[in-house]
């Protein structure tokens, strides 16, 4: 099992172990006596645990966060309770911990710390009181932890998202200006930080991905993909690739089609490739990095993106009209 991913289906969203190629292995979890959203995934440390986000005994759009062994479609348990909506789950280095997004306090999303001791939880400590919401953690091997930190701006009547940084001591700090920074992910030696930003094109913005040089500050682009919006960044565990959500929408802004790429940063220039099930394609979304290597060849032999995103869609307009003719008396 090299990853692991959200699955749109009938039944709802359900998580699946793919391998390098994107063809599907085995699903995770137990499937639920009614329909579920499991989503956002976090592998621990040494491979035991998968943390995620599901709608399981509550309605699709709250979360509680749940626990499975890394097996084949193992029954789940719920690790945090209330009414409260925990998402964006994350392990720390150690794996001793997981930090995440709750509006258990309030309205708003802060950031909240739940002490593991394997597989079992133990005390819950928050860690942020911001006006607005903390999202999308990331957690440095000295604790210090970078999310994205979503501000109501009053005088654009909109909402700012920026990048802050935690330190241990509790000290904050800004690490960008926004206004649209979002889903900031570690390298594994911690230098390193992939996040999204919009950029223009044709005069509208679409989401890609960005990489800031801790050290420096330096920030470049990491792949130019337009005409798709990027998020969600995940690093394998050398440091080498980076897996990320890649959405498609339509002219009326609604998601068309959802996939899985990755791009291997030792590449010059980098490419973006897709991991597609060769059953075809398939909606899925928030990717995770389990502690299995990953075979760097099988990933190369993976289509580029953009061009195999086209034919997918051709392929489904087509379809699309076939059906229309066959139903035509």
């Amino acid at each position: 099992m090299a990853i692991v991913a959200s699955e749109r289906g009938p039944e709802g969203a359900r998580l699946v172990a793919i391998d390098e190629h994107g063809d599907r292995q085995f699903e995770i979890v137990q499937p639920a006596a009614a329909m579920v959203r499991d989503t956002h995934p976090a592998v621990s440390p040494d491979g035991k645990w998968i943390v995620f986000a599901s709608s399981r005994g509550r309605t699709l759009d709250q979360t509680s966060l749940w626990i499975v062994p890394g097996g084949i479609a193992m029954p789940p348990r719920r690790l945090t309770d209330g009414t409260a909506i925990d998402a964006y789950p994350v392990w720390v280095p150690d794996g001793r911990a997981i930090v995440f997004a709750s509006t258990r306090d309030g309205g708003t999303f802060d950031l909240w710390r739940l002490a593991m001791q394997g597989g079992t939880p133990g005390e819950l400590t928050r860690l942020t009181h911001g006006a607005g919401h903390e999202v999308t953690p990331a957690v440095a091997a000295d604790g210090t932890i970078i999310y994205a930190a979503v501000t109501p701006n009053e005088a654009r009547r909109d909402i700012e998202t920026h990048l802050e940084e935690r330190a241990p001591d509790g000290t904050i700090r800004a690490l960008t200006e926004g206004p649209a920074d979002s889903s900031p992910a570690l390298s594994p030696d911690g230098s390193r930080l992939v996040f999204a930003r919009p950029q223009i094109h044709d005069g509208k913005p679409d989401s890609e991905l960005w990489l800031l040089v801790r050290a420096t500050g330096a920030i470049t682009p990491v792949v130019d993909l337009p005409l798709t919006d990027e998020s969600g960044p995940v690093w394998s565990r050398d440091g080498r690739f980076v897996f990320a959500t890649s959405v498609l929408r339509g002219a009326d802004g609604k998601v068309v089609f959802s996939s899985i790429i990755h791009i291997d940063l030792r590449e010059a220039p980098p490419v973006a490739r897709i991991l597609e099930d060769r059953v075809g394609p398939i909606v899925r979304l928030t990717p995770a990095v389990t502690a299995t290597p990953l075979d760097a060849a099988a990933l190369h032999g993976n289509p580029e993106y953009l061009p195999e995103l086209a034919r997918i869609m051709s392929r489904a307009i087509e379809q699309q009209i076939e059906q229309q003719r066959e139903a035509t008396p």
